[in-house]
C-alpha cells in the first residue's frame, strides 16, 4: 500500500566509494532459496537512518531497500550500494517507472506499451550497464504493487491493457541480458491481494524470468475502515498463491509495517515467526515516518519487540556481505 501515497525523493548517493566488488569471487551471485534462516531488512529512506534503527533495535540489516524512479534516476546509484555492501548487506532497489514527484496513475510517457516498444531503452541499457560493472548482487523490485489499480504500470490505468505488464517486464530483462547484468536479482512484487486487483496470474511472467517472488502488505490499524489485521488477515493468502505460481523461487515480504498502537510490539512477534511458518525467505520493514511512524525504531517497545524476535537463530542479519550474498545462492 505504500505506493499508493508515495512521493519519492531522488535516490541520494551517499558516501564514499566503497571497495572494488568486481575482484570478489562471491560478487556476481544468482538468486535463489534461502535454505533454513530468514533474511531480515529495511527498508530506508537514507544510510543514516539504517545505522539509526540498526542501533534502536540492536540489530543488522542483511538487505537494504530503497526507491528509484525513472525520471529522476538516470544512474544506478553505485556509491550507495558500495555503502550497503561496506555495512555487510546486499542492496534491493524498486526500480519505478514514473515521475514519483508527480504522482498519480496517468503518466503516458511510462506506459506500458512505450516501455516495451523500446521508448526508455537507453535509461535500461545505463541501469544494465553500470549494473553489471559494480558486480555485486542487487535486487531490483521492477515495477512493484502492479495488480493495484493506482500506478502509471497497473493494468486498466494510462492506456495499459492486458499482457503489457508481461511484455514490458521480458523486454526490460531482455535488456539486462544483453548487457551481461547478471548480478542483477529479479523481484516481482504484487501488493497482497485484494477484491478488484488483477488475478496474478495474468501479470507473471513465468518462472524462468524471475529470481524471487515477493508481497506488500501493512497494517494500517485504525486509519483505515478494516480497522486492524494479523498476518493471516493481510499475507497467508498471497503468500500461498505466490507458493504455487512458482513452487521453486523463494518468496519475500519486500514492505510491511504497523502502525503505532499498543499491540504493535505483539503483531511485531506473531507476525515475524508467522512469516517463517508460511516460508518466507525474506522479510524486509519499511523503515520510514510517512503516512504514520511506521519505524521499528519509533518507540522502545517496538525496537524492543523487534530486537527480541530477531535473536530467533532462524533470522539472518546483516554484518557480512559475503554471507548474506551466499544466502541468495540458487540451490542446486
Amino acid at each position: 500500500m505504500a505506493a499508493l501515497l508515495r512521493i519519492l525523493a531522488v535516490v541520494v548517493l551517499i558516501g564514499a566509494a566503497g571497495v572494488g566488488l568486481r575482484d570478489r569471487a562471491d560478487a556476481a551471485v544468482p538468486a535463489g532459496r534461502v535454505t533454513g534462516q530468514t533474511l531480515f531488512g529495511l527498508d530506508v529512506p537514507d544510510l543514516d537512518a539504517l545505522d539509526a534503527s540498526e542501533a534502536a533495535i540492536r540489530s543488522r540489516a542483511a538487505i537494504v531497500g530503497t526507491f528509484a524512479d525513472w525520471a529522476h534516476s538516470p544512474d544506478f546509484p553505485r556509491r550507495m550500494a558500495e555503502d550497503i555492501h561496506a555495512r555487510g548487506a546486499v542492496p534491493m532497489i524498486s526500480w519505478e517507472p514514473w515521475d514519483s514527484w508527480r504522482g498519480g496513475a496517468d503518466q503516458p510517457a511510462y506506459a506500458l506499451d512505450r516501455i516495451k516498444a523500446g521508448e526508455h531503452d537507453e535509461l535500461i541499457d545505463r541501469w544494465a550497464r553500470e549494473i553489471a560493472a559494480y558486480g555485486g548482487p542487487v535486487l531490483l523490485r521492477l515495477a512493484p504493487e502492479m495488480n493495484g489499480d493506482w500506478l502509471p504500470w497497473s493494468t486498466g490505468v494510462n492506456l495499459n491493457r492486458a499482457g503489457d505488464y508481461v511484455a514490458a517486464w521480458r523486454h526490460v530483462r531482455r535488456r539486462f541480458r544483453h548487457a551481461g547484468a547478471s548480478n542483477a536479482i529479479w523481484v516481482w512484487n504484487p501488493i497482497a491481494a485484494y477484491d478488484g486487483s488483477t488475478p496474478l496470474r495474468r501479470l507473471f511472467p513465468g518462472a524462468h524470468e524471475v529470481d524471487w517472488l515477493a508481497v506488500d502488505g501493512y497494517n494500517w490499524g485504525s486509519s483505515r475502515a478494516w480497522g486492524w489485521q494479523s498476518y493471516a488477515d493481510i499475507f497467508a493468502p498471497t503468500v500461498a498463491a505466490l507458493h504455487a505460481l512458482a513452487p521453486r523461487r523463494p518468496v519475500m515480504i519486500a514492505e510491511t509495517a504497523a502502525a503505532p498502537d499498543a499491540r504493535r510490539p505483539a503483531w511485531i512477534a506473531d507476525t515475524m515467526r508467522a512469516a517463517r511458518r508460511q516460508g518466507i525467505d525474506a522479510l524486509v520493514w519499511f523503515e520510514f515516518d510517512k503516512e504514520t511512524d511506521w519505524r521499528l525504531a519509533g518507540d522502545r517497545a517496538t525496537a524492543a519487540a523487534a530486537e527480541s524476535a530477531l535473536r530467533d537463530a532462524g533470522w539472518r542479519q546483516g554484518g557480512d556481505a559475503a554471507t548474506v550474498a551466499r544466502a541468495l545462492r540458487r540451490a542446486r
